[in-house]
């Protein structure tokens, strides 16, 4: 899975996600069709794609997978709750489409780190592929058309999700991100709007999509993302002390030896190690296998991972048995 490569910036940003809004002509936003249009509209998506990517009926995929899914961020909680939706997705994860989410396409394009024109080149291709065949509801005067007026215009978000503890720590987390909503720019929690920054983790992307052009969307993101990375590290050098080494070796010890962990808790300490691997204070773990637990100790992705239903309280055990495994 791409989310456990390390790649540009990493020992800062997550991943960087790029998605598209895009709705067929001559056919109602999605919360307006009935039954028979929205398969509709699921008939012609599957019929526009190419054999490099596969077409998962929403319908044949169990609760589960379906919100394992939403833990690795690939598609949204209100999507796992559709009853008639699809899944585009190609071998590495890396392009996913939700076909009838809030827009009858919702595609994004992921890449592992700070990699913003990898994932444009990456999403260009496949939807340039599918306006081959489908037509798009779109007009001269504003763009592309979206059920959410936020999104008309060019239609693209650009969502860059990054780990800032030594900014939460030296106490300028909040000025930090209030500056970046004045710049235009939205900060959401591990799991978007309305969500909090569990582990220190927060998704930063353009708020205006109208009257823009997808480069100058790109270039602020990429301005103001680059401004945050430089100011993480600086603050990371501030805290670099013996108390911090203490309080990462002290996380890292409980992850190798608890018998219970809850999710949130696994989460907290996971992203106390991935600083002190980043800051090189712990070389015990590689980085790779950090994001991959941050991941994998989630409710779901773990019950997929034991092939089994869970009780909370197995589950708190199997996440602690899976952890220390892992770090063994």
């Amino acid at each position: 899975m791409w989310y456990k490569e390390i790649s540009n910036d990493s020992d800062v940003v997550i991943s960087t996600r790029i998605r598209f809004a895009r709705n067929l002509d001559n056919y109602k936003f999605v919360h307006m069709l009935n039954s028979n249009e929205k398969n509709e509209v699921l008939d012609k998506v599957k019929n526009a794609i190419n054999s490099e990517y596969k077409f998962l009926d929403i319908k044949n995929i169990d609760e589960t997978t379906l919100f394992s899914l939403v833990e690795g961020h690939l598609i949204s909680k209100e999507f796992a709750a559709q009853a008639e939706g699809a899944i585009v997705i190609n071998d590495d994860n890396r392009l996913v489409a939700m076909v009838n989410e809030e827009d009858h396409l919702r595609i994004q394009a992921f890449e592992p780190g700070f990699n913003i024109d990898s994932c444009y080149k990456n999403i260009k291709k496949f939807t340039d592929s599918l306006e081959e065949k489908l037509k798009f509801a779109k007009s001269k005067k504003y763009g592309y058309l979206t059920s959410c007026p936020t999104n008309v215009g060019s239609g693209m978000r650009v969502s860059i999700m990054l780990h800032l503890p030594a900014l939460t720590k030296i106490g300028v987390i909040s000025n930090i991100l209030e500056q970046v909503t004045a710049l235009g720019l939205s900060v959401r929690g591990l799991y978007g709007e309305n969500t909090s920054a569990y582990g220190n983790i927060y998704q930063i992307s353009n708020q205006r999509t109208l009257g823009l052009l997808d480069t100058e969307i790109i270039d602020k993101v990429k301005i103001v993302v680059t401004t945050i990375i430089n100011e993480e590290r600086k603050a990371r050098n501030k805290i670099n002390s013996y108390k911090l080494q203490d309080e990462v070796y002290r996380a890292y010890g409980i992850l190798k030896n608890a018998r219970i962990l809850k999710e949130e808790e696994a989460l907290k300490l996971l992203s106390k190690v991935r600083l002190g691997v980043c800051m090189n204070i712990i070389n015990e773990v590689e980085l790779s296998k950090v994001q991959q637990m941050m991941i994998d100790t989630q409710s779901n992705s773990l019950q997929v991972i034991c092939k089994q239903a869970l009780s909370e309280k197995e589950e708190d055990i199997k996440r602690a048995e899976y952890v220390r495994k892992e770090l063994d």
